[in-house]
């Protein structure tokens, strides 16, 4: 029984093993059909012209006449020849001009041309069928002459020989007549004719916050949604303070926020103390000062508070942790003018009305409260020209120039 029970590590290596072999050929097969690249559109319509201007050039030459032969031409003959304009970048060629070859083959009903182009990383093979019609010289005749040989009788065959012979001697002018006709011909037909086609493709770039005008450039407004809330705040300095230092800084916390998901904030206004106002800043709990005024009643507000004229003040309103506050820097500007309470002390009335934004924002004008917030950004125009003897080219716009080579 315990014989039975004993595991056997060998075996269960082995399998661990060949699970972990399995599993990484598995991975390996998946990121190659994962990981293949597609051809990028430009990629496609440079091998549709090469190919298209191979069958052109094709139809212009002789072709093997037995089965399975083939010839070529390579990119680079292509582009000696004229049949191609070199598309460059810093006067270096993209594509490779040796590797990327046209090639024919002859079978048995039909021509098959297979073109091949490899531009940096990519690289793909293109086939079609080439109509034995539209081979140069796969209508001769060749045999001919085997063929009347055996099918005339012996006085048909002298006098074709006798026919031949005179020909032979009275033709030469009509020959050499012939021979400048051919050659004509041929000029003519190795003429090839280019045409120009162009394509632009438009580009963006970032939106930037702000607006501007301007040629190719694009302006919006996006919207953010926003609450407002008005705090009455109360701070205040003491003449020791005054006497030490004429600038006085202290931290207000805002505790009644309209919206807790506003966590960006800005101060549209600040006034000080106004007419009426006084027992504002005494029943106010939507703000709470890192040191606090006790004992301070209504008319201490209206007597004892610093005029505005005898101060100014720098606010910074900052988000943190959850929470909104707002650092205040007070510099007393006329201290002979400031009237204390019987503890030494100087109030500091201060109204601020805080707009709190969202960080989201939307196209179209949200229903309440919201902040316009302009952006712009550069529209980039390319314009791509080629010259091709094809009658067309996918992705591109035919100008209507041409020109002959």
């Amino acid at each position: 029984m315990e014989k039975e029970r004993r595991i056997n590590w060998l075996s269960l290596l082995v399998k661990i093993i060949i699970i972990f072999v399995l599993s990484l050929i598995i991975i390996w097969i998946i990121a190659k059909i994962v990981g293949g690249k597609k051809l990028s559109d430009t990629f496609k319509q440079n091998i549709n012209s090469m190919e298209n201007t191979a069958v052109n050039y094709f139809k212009t030459i002789d072709l093997p006449q037995k089965k399975n032969e083939s010839i070529k031409i390579t990119l680079g003959e292509m582009i000696d020849k004229k049949l191609l304009i070199s598309q460059k970048e810093n006067d270096v060629t993209t594509c490779d001009t040796k590797k990327s070859v046209a090639k024919i083959t002859r079978k048995s009903s039909n021509y098959i041309v297979e073109t091949t182009l490899k531009c940096g990383e990519e690289k793909d093979t293109i086939s079609r069928k080439f109509s034995f019609k539209n081979c140069k010289n796969c209508s001769e005749n060749k045999g001919n002459s085997n063929n009347d040989k055996n099918n005339a009788d012996s006085t048909n065959s002298t006098s074709s020989a006798n026919a031949s012979n005179s020909s032979s001697d009275n033709n030469s002018s009509s020959n050499a007549s012939g021979s400048t006709s051919s050659q004509s011909a041929s000029s003519e037909s190795s003429a090839v004719t280019y045409y120009e086609y162009v394509k632009e493709t438009v580009s963006y770039s970032k939106w930037m916050r702000g607006s501007k005008s301007g040629e190719d450039i694009e302006n919006k407004n996006d919207y953010y949604p926003a609450a407002s809330q008005t705090y009455y705040t109360l701070g205040y300095i003491t003449k020791g303070e005054i006497e030490k230092d004429s600038n006085l800084s202290y931290t207000i916390k805002l505790n009644k926020v309209p919206n807790k998901n506003y966590y960006f904030s800005t101060i549209q206004d600040l006034t000080g103390l106004k007419s009426g106002e006084a027992n504002k800043y005494l029943s106010s709990d939507s703000s709470m000062l890192n040191k606090p005024v006790s004992s301070i009643d209504s008319g201490d507000i209206d007597v004892y508070s610093l005029k505005k004229e005898s101060y100014t003040y720098n606010l910074l309103p900052y988000y943190r942790k959850g929470e909104f506050y707002i650092d205040i820097d007070i510099t007393i500007n006329n201290k002979n003018s400031i009237n204390y309470n019987k503890n030494g002390i100087a109030l500091i009335p201060l109204k601020l009305n805080v707009q709190f934004m969202s960080n989201k924002s939307q196209e179209t004008k949200p229903s309440g409260e919201y902040v316009t917030v302009p952006y712009y950004r550069y529209i980039e125009r390319t314009r791509d020209t080629v010259w091709s003897s094809s009658t067309s080219l996918d992705g591109y716009t035919k100008t209507g120039n041409t020109k002959t080579k």
